[in-house]
């Protein structure tokens, strides 16, 4: 029974399901939020939200019981039965806060297509390097924030008047929205300004943060390399195992009285 069950949940047949699954629940629960749809059929949403979270019940308890032993070993697994678990009191509680937390199950996309699954990894194994990189980040952030309040301080104080409301004017200007008319008000007192402006964009949003992609895309390559690795490695023991299986059928057949 287990081998049945271990061979359904990872057919591609029923990935394909479940996939079609989330896809559906997150079209109704974004139509539940369209006055005019959850007006005339608000009550037909609400029971297909039902079936599609009975549906992930069952889903949950079909992979539990094909492998009892290693299910909750696996970070996805454990993902998916909170986000399960926390959609059962949610589907059925008048709280809006708590019925908000159903859209959780479309998150579920994430564990049941593997390339995703990667990306989410890699995500969480670049973190370290991502932390490194904003710690320099907002040193770089502070040094130039000092460097405009003594500046630009005494005619833009509303831009620069201390180092907290110059921080907060440099991480708009970082973000590329608006920081040109930020940097023509300060040019109208200070015509070189556009020195400063121009030193802090290569230093802080051309180069540090070109360094936050830099080390997400070079974790996932490696993710994706060691994940290739795995899954040639698995196919390699499956032949091997099947090879073995041959030779001891051709034993046994010669061994066999003619």
């Amino acid at each position: 029974m287990q081998a049945r069950l271990r061979e359904t949940v990872a057919s591609d047949l029923f990935q394909g399901v479940v996939i079609a699954l989330i896809l559906l629940n997150a079209v109704v629960l974004g139509a539940e939020t369209i006055d005019g749809i959850s007006n005339r059929i608000g009550p037909v949403l609400l029971l297909i939200d039902r079936v599609i979270l009975y549906l992930f019940l069952v889903e949950i308890i079909m992979r539990f019981l094909s492998d009892p032993k290693n299910y909750f070993r696996s970070g996805w697994n454990v993902f998916d039965f909170v986000v399960v678990a926390v959609s059962l009191p949610a589907t059925a509680s008048g709280l809006a806060a708590v019925r908000a937390l159903r859209v959780l199950r479309v998150l579920r996309v994430v564990t049941v297509i593997p390339r995703m699954r990667v990306v989410v990894a890699a995500l969480f194994d670049s973190v370290p390097g991502i932390a490194s990189v904003g710690v320099v980040l907002v040193l770089i952030l502070y040094v130039f924030a000092v460097i405009a309040a003594n500046l630009y301080g005494v005619e833009h104080p509303e831009l620069f008047g201390d180092v907290f409301a110059a921080m907060y004017t440099l991480f708009t200007v970082m973000t590329l929205e608006g920081w040109r008319e930020i940097a023509d008000s300060v040019s109208c007192t200070h015509p070189n300004s556009w020195a400063f402006f121009l030193t802090f964009l290569l230093i802080a949003t051309f180069t540090m943060l070109n360094l936050f992609v830099a080390i997400v895309v070079r974790v996932v390559e490696e993710d994706a390399d060691e994940e290739d690795a795995a899954r040639d490695a698995d196919l390699k023991a499956e032949l091997l195992s099947l090879h073995e299986k041959v030779d001891r059928m051709l034993a046994e057949r010669r061994d066999l009285p003619r």
